[in-house]
């Protein structure tokens, strides 16, 4: 199964890291006085268009090839000047050809939230995530499991947002059990890799009666996508619609303003 190979590498990631790991020159402990900028209220914040969260995304497993991301900084200033409210940076290199040294490359440029998106498996990761610069991480509840609440205090305690992710009414269950006002509901099958619109519609009821933020994640292809889901998310995440097109900006402009 593609989850269960990508949970491994990222567990021999993440003890690959040292206890005084290097992140583009800024090491461990330092920026712990920084402050973030909140992913809620960007979303919240965004009355006068589509609350997107654009993904900074050069492959899938689904997709393959998206696009070569050589100069982050040129590429992050385009989704920003296409009214995203967010930056998703995706860090897995393996099966996403993504890179922490992204985020700290694209950090000081950068007036919007970031959001590191990979698959995370130690503790360790969430003060790399902190250090790295981003001022949020996702958190998967189908790879964390009974875990997700420490995982969750442990992003709070180091000043992150955490966004969990769910799939089912299970994992919907196990993430209300958290303090995460952030729910992304993921419409792909992380074991088949197919989406499904509707899991967003089946699932968002349950998490908003719990006075929580819906982000609708994957599938989202065209506008007509945005306005369907529009009754049920808060915020859209889209990376591979946008990353493929020839026009990133002006796609993800038809997304913000759909």
């Amino acid at each position: 199964m593609i989850l269960d190979q990508i949970v491994q590498v990222s567990v021999n990631r993440a003890e690959a890291l040292s206890p005084g790991f290097d992140i583009c020159g800024v090491t461990r402990g330092e920026g712990a006085g920084r402050k973030t900028i909140s992913l809620l209220n960007a979303i919240r914040g965004a009355k006068d268009r589509n609350a997107v969260i654009a993904e900074m995304k050069p492959a899938s497993p689904s997709r393959g090839h998206l696009r070569a991301i050589t100069d982050p900084v040129s590429v992050s200033q385009d989704l920003i000047g296409g009214g995203c409210c967010a930056l998703s940076v995706i860090t897995e290199p393996e099966f996403f050809h993504g890179s922490i040294n992204t985020i700290p490359a694209i950090r000081e440029q950068t007036g919007v939230p970031i959001l590191r998106k990979d698959f995370i498996v130690d503790l360790k990761q969430i003060e790399e995530t902190r250090v790295a610069g981003a001022d949020a991480v996702l958190l998967i509840t189908a790879v964390l499991g009974d875990r997700l609440g420490e995982f969750v205090n442990a992003a709070k305690k180091a000043g992150l947002e955490p966004l969990v992710e769910v799939h089912d009414r299970q994992e919907v269950r196990t993430a209300l059990d958290t303090d995460a006002q952030l729910i992304g509901i993921n419409n792909r099958n992380l074991k088949t890799l197919k989406t499904d619109l509707s899991t967003t519609m089946r699932l968002a009821p349950m998490i908003k009666r719990a006075d929580r933020t819906v982000i609708a994640e994957s599938g989202v292809t065209w506008p007509c996508d945005v306005r369907t889901l529009r009754p049920f998310a808060n915020g859209y995440l889209i990376g591979s619609s946008i990353m493929a097109a020839e026009n990133p900006r002006r796609r993800l402009e038809g997304f913000v303003y759909a």
